[in-house]
């Protein structure tokens, strides 16, 4: 299975050798990384959501690729790409005690400024687990307000929340909060401190 957190389009990449048909996040250049990743022809576009007729494969050189399988496997496509990063860097988080549940198998960035010296923002192919999790995408430019996406992995599926929503799409699962979460001084919802970056 594979999930991706935003609709990303496939192009035709010219190398010095021939043509490969990627599905690409990240940007290239100084302070930056590109994740590219190879994909069947066909394929215009992996719209957001989960695809039970997609998964990760990978190539002769071993580097990840998108192929056409029906597996019990949860690979994702995350990108915490939103604003200007200057009011807060985009990062993808797990919970502490579960971060060796999770294997980023391809990472990369995009960044505002000279090399990232204003901001960056994260972008992975991670390989998650199928039954049970919690993802928090912290958007680049997380300062202007916008609330960071939860994904709840439940069953071998994803469920996409916001701190606001979270306990109702849990109670509605019927599963505990998986989560720290706070009232801040001004009695507002906060997370807790039991995140980590990956």
């Amino acid at each position: 299975m594979l999930y991706a957190n935003r609709t990303l389009k496939a192009t035709d990449r010219e190398m010095e050798w021939g043509m490969l048909h990627q599905i690409v996040m990240g940007e290239h250049g100084r302070g930056r990384k590109l994740v590219a990743l190879t994909c069947p022809s066909d394929i215009e576009e992996i719209s957001a959501g989960l695809h039970k007729d997609l998964s990760i494969g990978s190539t002769k050189s071993g580097n990840p690729r998108i192929i056409k399988a029906n597996d019990d496997k949860l690979y994702m496509l995350l990108s915490a790409e939103g604003r200007y990063t200057r009011r807060g860097n985009g990062t993808i988080q797990v919970l502490q005690s579960d971060v060796d549940n999770y294997h980023v198998l391809r990472r990369g960035n995009g960044a505002d400024g000279d090399a990232g010296r204003i901001g960056y923002w994260d972008c992975m192919v991670v390989e998650a687990p199928s039954n049970h999790g919690i993802i928090k995408v912290r958007t680049g430019g997380a300062g202007y307000g916008i609330p960071s996406d939860i994904y709840i992995i439940y069953e071998r599926k994803v469920y996409k929340c916001t701190l606001e929503t979270l306990a109702d799409c849990c109670e509605n699962l019927g599963i505990d909060i998986p989560c720290e979460i706070e009232r801040d001084k001004n009695g507002n919802l906060a997370f807790g401190d039991d995140w980590i970056i990956l």
